[in-house]
């Protein structure tokens, strides 16, 4: 073993006297300036490369190497433009050295602070050449100033070390017991495991840069902390996979609500397809959790679908109040010319009532103007108002077929059932009036709604009779 270390020290040596040579002789090279500041450059970073040589031989090593680092530098400074290079070069590189010692006062672990703080150092002396004299004093002062604050740290802490040591044992115990409770906190949704995640990587990050522990208690240490983090890893993972297993379910559930939606365009029923698609809405709501982009290009697709149908509905629906507009304008003047000739003998009410029912869709205000058109026609022929309405009916059952017949019966006798409801309720009234209420004006009034409403049964229950006959 000791021979092996000895050939590995000599072949170091042999390495780092070869770089001398070439820095030696780099000065002299026919080439340009910026390819000798390159070379230059690599060969400082191959020697801080290669590993140790032996103690004998360091010292006189180093500082030979150190010799030729300074004969360049004055043969670079020779050409000003390479001098400034270099300068701004070596003056941005301690900014960075400076940020970082800056950084490491704010650390707690002392021990990593210091031999961090060494290496810096290192590079700070050795490894980057000089800036203007100005600016390199004032670097200097503050990189020094860093210096004696952490090196006061390690001399305090080496005074201290046994109780500084077991009060970061103390600390980590603490951060261990956060991690489990972390671990042990119950998150359902991905959203609460981003926030566990967040937590545990906090406390982590904060026990370990909290210092060394005692040497003798570092082992068990080290043992819990591993449980600790193995545990919630293993937590982790598990739910983790579990969610893939729910992605993979509920991306399905969406391809089928989109099947679904995409299969209703064979079906010509606007209307129960608004209702489907309105359940169907309702049911992609409840899918959850789905990873977002899959959920955001699946929810395009299905909305797209969605938009199409109630797009057509609307369009159906804006042709409907056109069409209606329209025919309710042709049936008002087909009204006004009925009325402009109630006059003339020739009028053959079978052939009007025929015309009016192919003038489209009516609303009722529209079929009670036309019913007391022709009932004018009627009155104007010479018929009472009663034998207008009865003769009104008969035309209208003859322009009818069974089926319309069946609606418009079905539709009298849901009417007369509440006829006959409000008049029942109008006689139970009677019996909350005495005899003294006789001249009463409210009990009038109900004796006059009863009459309305026998006559208003009687006359459905006589328009029943003719559609049924």
């Amino acid at each position: 073993m000791d021979k092996n270390k000895n050939m590995n020290l000599n072949k170091n040596l042999d390495e780092k006297k070869e770089l001398i040579e070439k820095l030696k002789n780099l000065i002299n090279l026919d080439i340009k300036m910026n390819e000798k500041y390159l070379q230059f450059k690599e060969i400082q970073r191959k020697w801080f490369n290669i590993g140790p040589v032996s103690r004998r031989e360091s010292s006189i090593i180093w500082n030979t190497f150190q010799h030729h680092i300074k004969n360049f530098y004055d043969y670079l400074h020779l050409n000003r433009k390479f001098k400034e290079i270099d300068s701004k070069h070596n003056h941005q590189q301690k900014e960075i050295i400076l940020k970082k010692a800056k950084e490491l006062i704010k650390e707690n672990d002392i021990i990593r602070t210091y031999k961090f703080y060494q290496r810096l150092n290192k590079r700070w002396k050795y490894e980057i050449g000089p800036t203007d004299k100005e600016n390199d004093k004032i670097l200097n002062n503050q990189f020094l100033e860093i210096g004696k604050k952490i090196y006061n740290n390690k001399r305090e802490f080496d005074n201290n070390k046994d109780l500084i040591l077991e009060e970061n044992l103390l600390k980590k115990e603490e951060y261990i017991k956060e991690i489990d409770n972390i671990t042990n906190r119950e998150s359902k949704t991905p959203k609460e495991w981003q926030k566990k995640i967040k937590d545990f990587e906090k406390i982590k990050n904060i026990l370990e840069k909290s210092g060394p522990v005692p040497s003798n208690k570092s082992k068990l240490f080290w043992e819990k902390y591993k449980k600790s983090i193995k545990n919630y890893y293993s937590s982790k993972n598990s739910y983790y996979k579990s969610l893939k297993k729910i992605y993979r379910e509920n991306i399905l559930k969406q391809k089928n609500l989109i099947e679904k939606v995409q299969s209703l365009k064979s079906n010509k029923n606007l209307e129960n397809n608004k209702k489907e698609i309105i359940y169907l809405q309702k049911e992609w709501k409840k899918i959850k959790p789905v990873p977002y982009k899959v959920n955001q290009k699946n929810f395009k697709e299905f909305k797209f679908i969605c938009n199409y149908f109630f797009n057509k509905i609307d369009d159906l629906k804006a042709n409907e109040i056109k069409e209606s507009k329209k025919n309710k304008s042709v049936q008002n003047n087909f009204l006004s010319e009925i009325e402009s000739d109630l006059s003339s003998k020739e009028i053959n009410l079978e052939k009007l009532i025929i015309q009016w029912g192919k003038l489209g869709q009516k609303d009722l205000q529209t079929e009670k103007k036309f019913e007391k058109t022709i009932i004018k026609v009627l009155i104007s022929k010479g018929f009472n108002k009663n034998e207008s309405k009865i003769k009104f009916l008969e035309f209208k059952c003859n322009s009818m077929n069974n089926d319309e017949k069946k609606l418009k019966v079905s539709e009298l006798i849901k009417e007369l059932d509440n006829l006959k409801k409000e008049l029942s309720t109008l006689e139970n009234n009677l019996s909350f009036f005495n005899e003294k209420s006789k001249e009463n004006i409210l009990l009038n009034k109900v004796h006059k709604d009863i009459k309305k409403n026998k006559e208003q049964i009687n006359n459905i229950s006589f328009q029943i009779e003719i559609l049924k006959s």
